[in-house]
């Protein structure tokens, strides 16, 4: 036990980097090396560590690190002050997700490094000459050179005389870089502020769904490309317009077109004409994903696998139009980055990369992840189904470490989309547990689900045995639902923790009322009473203060996480959304 008090005595670290980051189907809030060093303080070796809520599979990865620690997972154990136990341990992972399952039985499939390696050598060498020529271009001496990636810009419609405008280059300007708030006509001389101008339309035939469709008109702007080792960069001309043009009107594809299922992040502007999964890219993009897709089945199974994992790890962030360009201040050029997560958002200036050149950044990632778990012994055993009902006998599980979905915050099956239409399975949405308006799910359907998981837990967990919970939410009303479900399951409390905000998620950053440190909870069997504490939240707020008056770390954000930790712990009810204890943290600092 004293291990156990150690692991929630400072905050655990939230890593947002390395190998393992890189190969997962998105962001994981803890690196798989701060779960093992986790597991192994929590369990002994041979035990059997469960994951309801699997998402990325780091679980199931840390489970059998815990045979040969990193350096830097003994770097974590000593700077929590704890003494792990190391050798094998086994796991059983649930993931409702489609692709989610498929990326972790890939990732814990033991190919070995080299295999990988020399898998995606002869791909990359055999993909240069079926789908390189689509990425050749002019360079700005005449010369032939590679595509590195173009920004394409939405047309505009001045409101005034009806003239089409690019918005790269009347809405824009580089060197600095700026986004302008208004655009003057170059026809009428008249100012119109950007969000006051339509896009223009375009009536285009869509060759997979055979027949006329209306979708936003874009035109490449800017290209970025390489000759011979040499960057360089010019704007688009007429000819390149052509060409793109050219490309899509020529390609032929025995892709069967695939429906985009629309829930909560479909947003009437920016996906205007987009219904189907071709939409989402450039056709020169769905082309090479097309024929890259059906290369790969020229390998057997096991790498064939990994080499989809592989072009699917860098789909929907890199190949689909909602990569995109940011301006940074003073900065001489614009900033490409990758699609925002948790969102199917298309910018303005939707960016089209070289998939081929992105590929080859994404392998020493996957090579190094596949070297550290070939070796390892432990068993792992997935199952893609929803975890409302655990397939495990009762009293069969030593410890759980899990991350269930965090109420409406990210609406997984929607967005993981993108990749599974390539794997021809979506996500069953019917199970998914989530609180949804799109699938007639409030609230109170919500905690009823995450209850009858919590339940489960409790019956495979073994009596005087650990569950820890990750959670995040920023309104009162899913913290409610959450508690209510932990209690619902005859589950309580013991110990309370929180994540280090090493690094927040676009929504931990710009969302109205976002939250960083996740908080981090010890559940033991045992209904949880609840405390008839004369407190307020106000109460709790300025304990919280004098607690943490010495800690650089404690801002708004965090103390939302630390307000809720304290609520929990005490078992009275989390009442304040992050708002209203951001409102109280400024109101505070503000009297000092």
């Amino acid at each position: 036990m004293d291990n156990i008090r150690a692991l929630y005595a400072k905050p655990l670290p939230s890593s947002r980097s390395g190998a393992f980051y890189n190969t997962f189907p998105y962001p994981t809030k803890i690196s798989p090396e701060a779960i093992a060093v986790y597991i192994a303080c929590t369990t002994k070796p041979g035990d059997i560590v469960l994951d309801a809520f699997a998402g990325s599979g780091s679980t199931g990865v840390a489970a059998l690190l815990c045979e040969h620690p990193t350096q830097r997972m003994k770097e974590i154990a000593q700077n929590l002050n704890v003494t792990p136990v190391w050798g094998v341990r086994n796991a059983v992972l649930y993931e409702i997700g489609t692709y989610a399952s498929f990326a972790i039985r890939t990732i814990l499939s033991r190919i070995t490094s080299c295999e990988f390696t020399k898998a995606v050598d002869d791909f990359l060498k055999k993909a240069q000459d079926l789908i390189g020529e689509l990425y050749e271009v002019t360079d700005p001496v005449g010369a032939t050179g590679t595509i590195r990636y173009i920004i394409w810009s939405e047309v505009l419609v001045c409101p005034n005389c009806h003239t089409e405008i690019s918005y790269f280059e009347h809405g824009t300007s580089r060197n600095p870089v700026q986004f302008k708030d208004e655009i003057i006509c170059p026809h009428c001389k008249k100012v119109h502020h950007i969000d006051e101008m339509p896009f223009s339309t375009e009536t285009h035939y869509d060759r997979l769904l055979q027949k006329q469709v209306s979708r936003k008109k874009r035109i490449p702007a800017w290209i970025y490309g390489t000759t011979n080792g040499r960057n360089w960069d010019r704007q688009a001309t007429e000819t390149d317009i052509a060409r793109a043009a050219e490309i899509e009107s020529g390609y032929l594809t025995s892709n069967a077109p695939q429906e985009i299922q629309w829930g909560e992040l479909h947003r009437a502007g920016y996906h205007y004409g987009v219904t189907h999964l071709h939409h989402f890219y450039t056709a020169r993009n769905y082309i090479a994903m097309s024929k890259l897709w059906k290369l790969t089945e020229a390998y057997p199974e096991k790498l064939a696998n990994a080499l989809k994992l592989l072009l699917l790890s860098y789909n929907a962030s890199h190949c689909t139009l909602m990569t995109r360009v940011v301006a940074k201040k003073n900065a001489k050029d614009f900033i490409l980055t990758s699609a925002q997560s948790g969102v199917l958002y298309i910018s303005k200036l939707p960016v089209e990369k070289n998939i081929l050149l992105g590929l080859k950044r994404k392998v020493k990632p996957f090579a190094e992840t596949y070297t550290m778990l070939q070796n390892c012994a432990g068993q792992v055993t997935v199952h893609n189904s929803s975890s409302i009902k655990i397939k495990e006998c009762d009293d069969s599980i030593d410890f759980v470490f899990t991350d269930p979905p965090f109420g409406d915050f990210i609406p997984y099956a929607e967005v993981n989309q993108i990749n599974e239409l390539w794997l021809s399975s979506v996500t069953h949405r019917e199970d998914e547990i989530i609180i949804s308006a799109s699938q007639g799910k409030d609230v109170l359907t919500y905690q009823e689900l995450l209850t009858q998981v919590f339940s489960e837990i409790n019956r495979v967990l073994k009596p005087n045995h650990y569950a820890s919970i990750v959670f995040h939410a920023a309104k009162a009303k899913v913290w409610e639902a959450f508690n209510e479900a932990v209690t619902g399951a005859g589950l309580q409390i013991a110990l309370t923790n929180i994540l280090d905000k090493t690094q927040a998620s676009f929504k931990q950053v710009v969302s109205d009322g976002a939250v960083q440190g996740d908080p981090l909870f010890l559940l033991k069997k045992g209904s949880a009473r609840k405390h008839v504490l004369q407190i307020t939240d106000e109460d709790i707020l300025r304990s919280l203060f004098a607690d943490h008056v010495a800690d650089p770390d404690f801002d708004n954000r965090t103390c939302f996480s630390w307000y809720v930790n304290r609520c929990l712990k005490l078992g009275v009810d989390v009442k304040m959304d992050a708002k209203q204890v951001y409102e109280f943290y400024d109101s505070q600092k503000r009297a000092k």
